[in-house]
């Protein structure tokens, strides 16, 4: 009787495999993070304009208030409360609304993605 070959990887095959597969992973993990911050971006910054709307409306009902207007403008919000910050952006993880000489201005305000890092957006002037 005779005894086929044993079926199998060897292991210089094994080996090239765990390589391809390692290179693939090294290559595809920075774009996950990149992705991962431009959409932490993007959704702070739809959180920003959100939040200017409300504050419009709030401002347009209640007349011209100056200082915080953070809990004012809950009320013009979807579940009456202010979205979250996103610990990537600002470590304090709260919204700063106000009214000064006319302008809305919210910190954290609107961001970008520069050099893998999130960083507020300068205003042009």
């Amino acid at each position: 009787m005779k005894r086929s070959k044993k079926k199998g990887f060897t292991l210089l095959e094994l080996v090239v495999v765990i390589g391809i597969i390692a290179l693939l992973a090294a290559l595809a993990i920075p774009q996950y993070q990149s992705a991962k911050l431009s959409a932490i971006a993007a959704t702070h910054n739809s959180n920003v304009r959100t939040i200017k709307s409300a504050a419009v409306l709030y401002l347009n009902e209640n007349g011209n208030e100056t200082g915080d207007l953070s809990n004012g403008v809950k009320n013009y919000l979807d579940g009456k409360e202010l979205p979250k910050v996103a610990k990537e952006i600002d470590a304090s993880e709260t919204w700063d609304i106000k009214s000064e000489n006319g302008a809305i201005v919210i910190k954290p305000g609107e961001v970008e993605v520069k050099d893998g890092k999130i960083v507020t957006k300068v205003a042009e002037k």
